[in-house]
């Protein structure tokens, strides 16, 4: 049988893990942006617009210190974050019709709201993405991991600033700091810094 497939369809022994191919690792970093970024009550994130822009800087840790540079002087009391790897891109993402995005958002979504991690409420406007007490249990547990201590830390640079910032805001800056990196860029693109 493997030689009628060939032997490409199995992967070599050393081939490394890709985390951009775990809907899990997806779905952990979610929960986690939902837990340090999200408003009260639950805490939840409104709208998905909202979302993907703290998710772009939460994965692009160069352009988050872009972003907290141009905007120090509104950084209150806290300093800007500075990215140890500024090269690093925790999972690339595209340019889509309002900035950045991830196509697979709708399924890393339903992972979280299958396990009952997540609620979405459509009956606000914008739709809110908010924890079920579950879903705060499991971003507790993962917020004390030392493998997610780049995120923990880089949603943690976010939160009393670029989170406090509504999905269009976001989107407007992402535009105005990042021109050729993601404005410029044609549809379905991938976003590199």
């Amino acid at each position: 049988m493997l030689h009628s497939i060939g032997a490409s369809a199995v992967p070599p022994p050393h081939r490394p893990w890709d985390p951009d191919d775990s809907p899990a690792f997806h779905a952990s970093r979610l929960l986690l942006l939902v837990a340090e970024c999200g408003s009260a009550p639950g805490p939840h994130i409104a709208g998905r617009t909202k979302l993907a822009k703290l998710d772009f800087f939460l994965r692009y840790p160069a352009f988050l210190e872009r972003a907290h540079t141009e905007l120090a002087d509104t950084l209150s009391g806290q300093g800007a974050f500075r990215a140890s790897m500024p090269e690093e891109v925790e999972a690339p993402m595209i340019r889509y019709r309002f900035g950045p995005w991830d196509p697979r958002y709708r399924q890393f979504l339903a992972f979280l709201m299958a396990r009952g991690l997540i609620t979405i409420t459509s009956s606000h406007r914008p739709e809110r993405v908010r924890l079920t007490p579950a879903g705060k249990r499991a971003a507790a547990a993962l917020a004390d991991m030392d493998e997610f201590h780049p995120i923990v830390t880089r949603c943690r640079a976010m939160r009393d600033n670029l989170a406090q910032w509504s999905g269009t805001d976001l989107k407007n800056l992402v535009y105005q700091l990042f021109p050729e990196e993601v404005a410029d860029l044609a549809y379905n693109q991938e976003i590199r810094p």
